[in-house]
């Protein structure tokens, strides 16, 4: 038997996430089954649970799209993955629950020098951060970029990847509680209270190369008008609710607008391609180019109080799940790191 986290009907994570216990399927011979460790709770699980995507996910299932563990137990037909094997399985959801069985071909191979706290929170932020930067923009010196939300979690990554190559972007928050934690990282940082705060801010600061954003809505428009001519703008996230408005496209005809959706991407390449751009992240989070704060830890079996403590999402760190007894050791490893 084993404890999953069960979405039987849509809508607000803390009401619907259920908790049950299943028997462990026999394994089929061309899976594993990896036995999950700790798990992140982020934005993409709860815009699933909501039912934002109801048209590509079937009631009931299991959410978490970001979980790390070890391999169990290997079908007969698998060659090239072992028991005790440090694996991110990534192809779909079900991180909330004891074990998972998939394809051995979607396992991400951890290294060994990342925690198993930095392993399960390596993924859906970083290679997100990363694929926008070097892959979306092309990231090099001397650029000029903006970053909305820029003291969340994949912000904060953003701002260190975009330092480390030496480049100081304009950081737009929401309050001032996080000048303290940018103050040297960005070139300048924006208040963004009101439409005025945002427009008034970004006044002499146009001709940017490219814009990051999660946060769409009329926003947006402001956003690009400080782009130069053929400058990017990419859309990852949608914090306000709100799309981008049609006027948009018929105002904006001189820029390069594009979205960007981790699953998509992972879905589109080649999985040696996936795997060696992972190889690349985990390389910076050895290096402490990339960190994400750890908030508090949660058993599976307490996901209600977890996602109260998540929800709603702010600045402070990362809410995981993880097995009992193995949450207060490895978070005081990780704290101890940092």
């Amino acid at each position: 038997m084993q404890y999953q986290a069960v979405v039987r009907k849509f809508g607000p994570a803390q009401d619907v996430v259920e908790l049950e216990q299943a028997a462990l399927p026999p394994l089929r011979r061309d899976e594993v089954r990896v036995r999950l460790l700790a798990r992140a709770i982020n934005p993409s699980d709860i815009i699933t649970i909501s039912g934002a995507y109801s048209g590509r996910t079937t009631l009931p299932f299991i959410p978490g799209f970001e979980a790390f563990g070890v391999v169990e137990q290997c079908g007969e037909e698998v060659h090239g993955l072992f028991p005790g094997a440090r694996v991110l399985p990534v192809r779909s959801a079900g991180g909330w629950q004891e074990f998972k069985d998939t394809d051995p071909g979607w396992c991400l191979r951890v290294p060994d020098e990342l925690t198993d706290f930095e392993a399960a929170t390596s993924y859906v932020n970083p290679m997100t951060a990363w694929l926008m930067l070097h892959a979306k923009i092309g990231l090099r010196p001397g650029m000029r970029i903006a970053i909305n939300a820029a003291a969340s979690s994949i912000g904060a990554i953003l701002i260190g990847l975009a330092n480390a190559a030496g480049v100081e972007p304009v950081a737009i928050v929401r309050s001032e509680g996080s000048l303290e934690r940018l103050r040297g990282r960005v070139e300048a940082v924006i208040i963004d209270r009101e439409e005025s705060d945002l427009v008034a801010g970004l006044a002499g600061r146009h001709g940017l190369d490219a814009v990051l954003d999660c946060v769409g809505g009329v926003r947006a428009a402001v956003l690009a008008s400080a782009l130069r001519p053929g400058g990017r703008f990419v859309h990852y996230g949608l914090l306000s609710g709100q799309s981008i408005p049609n006027s948009f496209w018929a105002s904006h005809p001189d820029i390069s607008f594009s979205y960007f959706h981790l699953r998509e991407w992972v879905h589109s390449q080649a999985m040696g391609d996936v795997q060696q751009a992972y190889s690349e992240v985990a390389a910076q989070i050895v290096s402490k180019v990339i960190a994400t704060e750890v908030r508090e830890v949660f058993p599976l079996e307490k996901v209600r109080q977890a996602l109260q403590s998540a929800l709603p999402f702010r600045t402070g760190g990362k809410v995981l799940l993880a097995r009992q007894g193995f949450a207060a050791r490895r978070f005081r490893a990780v704290a101890e790191r940092w």
